[in-house]
């Protein structure tokens, strides 16, 4: 899996767009999506899931893994 911070943002979503190109889907999408304003950023990209920054970041001081 690829994690891809400030996904939904103009760069970051370009960067998953361009992996997208490349045939990579498993994607992991971390950014600021509390108000919802980002989500334009991902309509017609192909990721595995999207998590919450702040949510993201509980579970790396936590040990967890992701993928």
């Amino acid at each position: 899996m690829i994690i891809v911070t400030g996904g939904a943002g103009f760069i970051g979503s370009n960067i998953v767009k361009a992996l997208n190109d490349k045939g990579i889907t498993d994607i992991l999408v971390v950014d600021n999506l509390k108000d919802g304003t980002k989500f334009v950023n991902l309509v017609d990209l192909d990721i595995a899931d999207y998590m919450d920054k702040e949510d993201f970041l509980i579970q790396i001081m936590a040990g967890e893994e992701f993928g």
